[in-house]
C-alpha cells in the first residue's frame, strides 16, 4: 500500500504539472484572442463578446495554475484535507470548462451577430440603399452578400466596392465570391478550434487528477489507520 501511495503521488505530481502547462496555454490563447481583436477594431467590427471570452480564458488559466500549485503543496504536506479540497477544485474546474466548451461550440455553429443579421436584412430590403453593416463584414472577411455575390445581381442592386479586394472592382478576379454567412461561421470555427482541443485536454487531465487524488486520500487514510493499529 505504501508503494501504491508513492506511485499515486508521482502520478498526481505529473498531472499537476500538465494542468499548469494547460493553464499557461489557456492564458496564451486568451492573449492571442485579445490581440486578434485589433484587426477587427481597425475595420470597425464589434468583437461579438470575444473580448469577454478572452478575459475569461486568461482568468480560467490563472485559476488552473493556482489549483495545480495548491495540489503540489497539498502533496508535499501530505494533507488529506488539502487533497480533498484539491479534488473538489478539479471537479469544479471540469464543470466550468465543460460549460464554456458547450457555449463556444454552439456559438461557432449557429450564432450570427446582430449587426451581421441587420446587414442581411438591409440587403433583402428593396427600399434600402447606401452603406450597410454588411459592407463592413464584406471588407473584413473578404466575402460578398449573404450566400454569394450573386445576391446583389438577383436583387438588381449595385455591387458595393466592399465586395472587391482593395476596394477595386475594375478587375473581375478581385471579386469575393463566398457568402458572408458561411465565411463568418468558418471564421468562428477556426478561432475556437484550438480552444475546443485545449478544453478537452484539460478536462480529461482534471478528471484524471481528481480520481488520482481520491485514491491517494484513501491510501493515506488506510496507511495511517494501519500505523495506529500496530502502535
Amino acid at each position: 500500500m505504501y508503494c501504491s501511495g508513492r506511485l499515486l503521488r508521482y502520478i498526481l505530481c505529473v498531472i499537476s504539472v500538465i494542468c499548469a502547462v494547460g493553464g499557461c496555454l489557456l492564458i496564451w490563447y486568451g492573449a492571442w484572442l485579445l490581440e486578434s481583436l485589433e484587426d477587427q477594431q481597425r475595420v470597425g467590427v464589434l468583437d461579438h463578446g470575444e473580448q469577454l471570452a478572452a478575459v475569461l480564458c486568461i482568468l480560467l488559466g490563472c485559476v488552473i495554475i493556482l489549483t495545480s500549485i495548491f495540489g503540489c503543496v497539498a502533496l508535499g504536506r501530505d494533507s488529506r484535507t488539502m487533497l480533498i479540497c484539491h479534488a473538489v477544485l478539479l471537479v469544479v474546474l471540469l464543470v466550468v470548462q465543460f460549460v464554456f466548451f458547450s457555449i463556444s461550440f454552439a456559438a461557432s455553429r449557429d450564432t450570427l451577430p446582430d449587426t451581421l443579421r441587420q446587414g442581411f436584412d438591409d440587403l433583402w430590403d428593396p427600399q434600402h440603399a447606401g452603406n450597410s453593416s454588411l459592407n463592413t463584414y464584406e471588407q473584413w472577411l473578404h466575402c460578398c452578400g449573404r450566400n454569394s455575390a450573386e445576391d446583389y445581381i438577383h436583387l438588381d442592386k449595385e455591387l458595393p466596392v466592399s465586395c472587391c479586394l482593395d476596394l477595386d472592382c475594375t478587375k473581375p478576379l478581385n471579386l469575393f465570391m463566398t457568402g458572408c454567412e458561411l465565411q463568418f461561421k468558418d471564421y468562428l470555427s477556426a478561432k475556437t478550434a484550438n480552444f475546443h482541443s485545449l478544453s478537452w485536454f484539460l478536462m480529461l487531465t482534471e478528471f484524471a487528477g481528481s480520481v488520482t487524488t481520491c485514491y491517494l486520500v484513501d491510501s493515506i487514510r488506510n496507511h495511517r489507520d494501519r500505523v495506529r493499529f500496530y502502535n
